[in-house]
């Protein structure tokens, strides 16, 4: 809409803006939202026949009778995109003529899109109580948003600082696989499975790092167990992993005295023997990074095995067919 029609583009997203912050101060008391020029009058104020307050007379409401404020930042935000609105109202904007057309435009959606960010930090944590039944909605928009790059560009500068700050405290960032931007969190204590996380886009990814057998340094699997150390290019692979992960002094005891085996196999991705029983206790998928937290064995062919095993001696497991396949055979 920005590019075929700037004007409305801009007019429409600052009347968004407002009715967010408005809808908040309402939600403390109908009267907030009436301007001090006017003395409230519920009737007029629900037939809409009041002038309502402007957004430096709501920020201070917010502040001091809500406790519930903006942050300068969120202010400046929503002030600079208010400033085009302005402009826009009066039939004049630069974005009108050719000469610097592209320049301005791409200013006004960085400047709309750095508003959204602080917006939706206030509708889903700070006023997060208030806001909830439109979750949904918000969600929505916030991840066709999230597509923009300029968008991101945005989030990334804004959280710039803390990402700085937490490197310093020894939190690992990596590129983030969807945005691009050195903003996803990882756990580098070795062989847990765990989520990481991107501050920019908000991906999610099941990870696992590892200290590479070859050069000690750090290798980071994404969602699979295959991957390569970026420092000594040694390549891994779901069996590879089993072996590291696999709790080897367990495996050794229940070996010796004739125990259940330490690994199994996953009929969620159909590994062989990459279900391994790791330090931490739990059954881990070396291929899909699933979790479980026990194995059973196959009635037919004894092999430990993921999922229900009830009716495994008639149709086997994920790697035999069972009594059923013994008699086709």
């Amino acid at each position: 809409m920005l590019n075929d029609q700037p004007k409305y583009s801009v007019i429409h997203f600052y009347a968004a803006v407002e009715l967010f912050v408005k809808a908040r101060l309402m939600d403390e008391h109908w009267s907030l939202v009436v301007t001090k020029r006017q003395d409230p009058d519920k009737s007029k104020f629900f037939s809409g026949d009041f002038q309502s307050v402007s957004l430096d007379e709501a920020a201070n409401r917010l502040k001091k009778i809500v406790g519930s404020g903006l942050s300068q930042a969120e202010l400046d935000a929503f002030k600079d995109v208010a400033k085009h609105r302005n402009k826009m109202v009066h039939f004049f904007h630069e974005a009108h003529s050719e000469k610097e057309n592209n320049k301005v435009r791409h200013g006004i959606v960085k400047e709309q899109l750095k508003a959204w960010y602080f917006l939706h930090q206030l509708l889903t944590v700070k006023w997060k109580d208030v806001f909830h039944s439109w979750n949904t909605e918000i969600a929505k928009l916030d991840t066709a948003l999230r597509k923009l790059h300029e968008f991101l560009q945005v989030v990334f500068d804004n959280l710039s600082e803390e990402i700085k700050s937490q490197k310093q405290n020894g939190v690992h960032f990596e590129e983030c696989p969807s945005c691009g931007f050195e903003s996803q969190i990882h756990d580098t204590d070795n062989k847990i499975i765990y989520e990481s996380s991107c501050l920019v886009c908000g991906l999610l990814e099941k990870s696992l790092c590892i200290e590479c057998s070859d050069c000690n340094k750090l290798v980071i699997f994404k969602e699979e167990g295959f991957s390569d150390c970026q420092s000594c290019g040694k390549h891994y692979e779901p069996e590879n992993l089993a072996e590291i992960l696999i709790d080897s002094d367990e495996a050794y005891i229940s070996a010796k005295d004739g125990g259940d085996s330490c690994e199994g196999n996953c009929n969620g991705c159909d590994g062989y023997h990459t279900v391994v029983l790791t330090e931490n206790e739990e059954w881990v998928c070396a291929s899909c990074f699933e979790v479980f937290s026990s194995l059973e064995s196959c009635e037919w062919c004894n092999e430990l095995n993921t999922g229900d095993m009830s009716e495994s001696y008639t149709f086997g497991c994920s790697h035999c067919e069972g009594m059923s396949g013994w008699d086709k055979s």
